[in-house]
């Protein structure tokens, strides 16, 4: 039996006077591939932000291996988090962004890391153009490359098959199924057939008026 890693006890998270999240309770194992699904405004984006610690929760916990992670820096030093908000450094080019990011987050050979990985999603075509030029596609690419290159236990990621053409949404699954095998991905989609890895989903949390956890 697989043990419990994180544990979301009656999350509730407001925006002025609008309720998004209440009272969300769920249980994930280590090595779950987790679908968060919803209608638009249902909460998916903001529970993400709240388990990377972007946001906080109005009330209730998540703890991971039993910690809060409100009360500790864990979440942020195990868990990766790319979203569609592109946040970037207007001053360095594409690739020094990402060595930067790399060095910020403790990575010892940020420069070899980027140099060996730099063909995942043909990054190294506008390594040298600064994150202002980029079409939104190719910010969508620097974003998950930022997030899913460095070594984390748990990847968080924000509708990641949008803005990637067919290639990359391969070179994506393909990813995706390498990380799966020794990691825990917590993702949000609209379209459940655009990348195969979705087919070996192991749990769903749907976010709904009334919400529920489903096992498959």
């Amino acid at each position: 039996m697989n043990k419990t890693y994180i544990t979301a006890n009656n999350l509730s998270k407001s925006f002025e006077d609008k309720e998004i999240i209440k009272n969300l309770s769920f249980n994930i194992n280590k090595g779950d591939l987790v679908k968060i699904s919803g209608s638009n405004g249902a909460g998916k984006s903001t529970l993400l932000k709240i388990i990377a610690r972007i946001y906080n929760q109005d009330s209730g916990e998540i703890k991971i291996e039993g910690k809060n992670i409100k009360s500790s820096s864990l979440s942020k030093s195990i868990v990766s988090y790319s979203s569609s908000d592109f946040v970037f450094y207007k001053d360095l080019t594409v690739k020094k962004n990402l060595i930067f990011y790399f060095n910020l987050i403790g990575e010892k050979n940020s420069k070899e890391l980027y140099e060996k990985n730099k063909r995942f999603l043909n990054l190294f075509e506008f390594e040298n153009f600064y994150p202002q030029i980029l079409s939104n596609g190719q910010k969508k690419k620097m974003n998950l490359f930022r997030s899913l290159i460095p070594s984390f236990e748990i990847y968080l990621i924000d509708e990641p098959e949008n803005g990637l053409d067919d290639q990359s949404k391969t070179e994506l699954d393909e990813k995706l199924k390498l990380l799966s095998k020794k990691n825990t991905i917590i993702f949000t989609s609209h379209n459940s057939n655009s990348l195969s890895i979705y087919k070996k989903t192991t749990k769903e949390i749907i976010l709904w008026e009334i919400y529920r956890e489903f096992f498959l």
